[in-house]
Formats: C-alpha cells, structure tokens, sequence
C-alpha cells in the first residue's frame, strides 16, 4: 500500500488491543507497529528465559554458565547428553557428596550403568547393592575401603571416567576398588 509514492506499514497488531473505534485507523496502526518491531523481540526473549535454565533445553553458552553455577567440571569423554544430565544433578550430587548415593549416581549418569556399591561389612553380606557372583566374598572387609561393582564389561564403559567420578565423589581419606563382570578387581 502507497500513499504519495511512500510506502506504508503494515498496521499493527496491537490495534486488537485497543477499542475497535480505532482498528481502522491507518496512522495510528503505523504508529503503533513502531512499538511492535522494538518490544517483539524482547517479549520473545523474555518467553524462552525458563527453558535457558533447564540444562536439558539451554544453549551452549548458557550450559557454561549453569555449569559454573552450580559448581560443575566437565569430565573428558563425557558426552553432551550426560553433561546436561550432570549439570541438572550436581545440587543434589553436591549436597551429598561423599556418600554412597552420590557416588551411585554420578556414575550412572556418567557410565549409563547402574553401579553395585558395597562398603565395609564382615562375612557375607546381601543387600541392595549386593549381586551373588559379581561383588560377593566372605572376605572380611576393610575399614575406610568401598567396592563398585558393574554388571558389564570393562569395555562397556569409560574406565578412565569412571576413575575420574570415583576421585570426584568419594571421602578423601577412603580407597577403592572397581570390578567389572568377568575381571578381577583393581584397587586404587
């Protein structure tokens, strides 16, 4: 549409929010679509604002950001996936640090394995984190020592990673050893 040679705008769409009296006038739709082009963009950012803190949706930028936050290193040989999925856990994993819990579930969310995690016990023990044949003996235990057991290969899993959560996520003073289905285990 031209008027005197000039090109006019469109009328704005915020025209709808006004009294019909004022839906056909073309100066004010124009007027008003100078407003629509400046705040349009900003509305759309301020609508995708929630999913930039669910690390599962945000940018690569933002997941840095949310990494810093809440205190997360990303792991060498961690894939993106897990990474998101790390950094959504890492309050929870922080806030329980240093316990069995947390060590089950870093290394599930890092491995995609669910780990066997037994502590110190005397005889024979069977329990959740106990499976007959894989990480069971009438050994007595050692104190300050804890087993992970997966119910896999060694080369199901990244076992440099796996060592990487384990110095991550364990007490300080506390030393373990890692079995894996068909090997003997490894102490570290």
């Amino acid at each position: 549409m031209t008027s005197n040679g000039v090109a006019l705008r469109p009328a704005s769409d915020y025209l709808r929010y006004l009294p019909a009296l004022y839906w056909e006038d073309g100066f004010l739709g124009r007027f008003l679509s100078i407003f629509e082009d400046i705040l349009t963009p900003i509305q759309v950012a301020v609508n995708g604002l929630p999913q930039q803190f669910d690390p599962a949706l945000s940018s690569s930028p933002m997941l840095e950001l949310l990494a810093g936050w809440v205190g997360a290193d990303r792991l060498d040989g961690l894939d993106e996936k897990k990474w998101r999925r790390l950094i959504k856990a890492s309050l929870v994993l922080h806030g329980s640090r240093g316990t069995k819990k947390a060590m089950r579930m870093a290394l599930e969310i890092t491995t995609g394995h669910r780990p066997f995690i037994t502590e110190y016990s005397s005889g024979l023990v069977l329990g959740e984190d106990a499976s007959l044949g894989l990480n069971t003996s009438l050994d007595s235990g050692a104190p300050l020592r804890f087993h992970v057991a997966f119910d896999c290969e060694a080369s199901d899993v990244d076992t440099a990673l796996v060592h990487t959560v384990i110095q991550r996520y364990k007490p300080a003073q506390v030393a373990y050893t890692v079995w894996y289905r068909s090997e003997a285990p490894a102490a570290r």
